[in-house]
């Protein structure tokens, strides 16, 4: 069983979201382990964000 404080913490996010993911499962628990399961697994292989170029601060 997936918990809000399991989402919350595996998945790193926020309250709002957690419950996005809930509200989207309609209390179906199959489709809730589903997209949490979904999520973590795209999280483990998603590239961090690289920038490229410079920044200059505009003053």
């Amino acid at each position: 069983m997936v918990t809000i404080d399991d989402i919350k913490l595996n998945l790193e996010c926020s309250d709002v979201y957690a419950q996005k993911l809930i509200e989207y499962a309609q209390g179906d628990q199959d489709k809730l382990e589903d997209i949490y399961f979904q999520k973590l697994a795209e999280r483990r292989v998603r590239e961090a964000v690289v920038e490229y170029g410079t920044y200059k601060k505009s003053t």
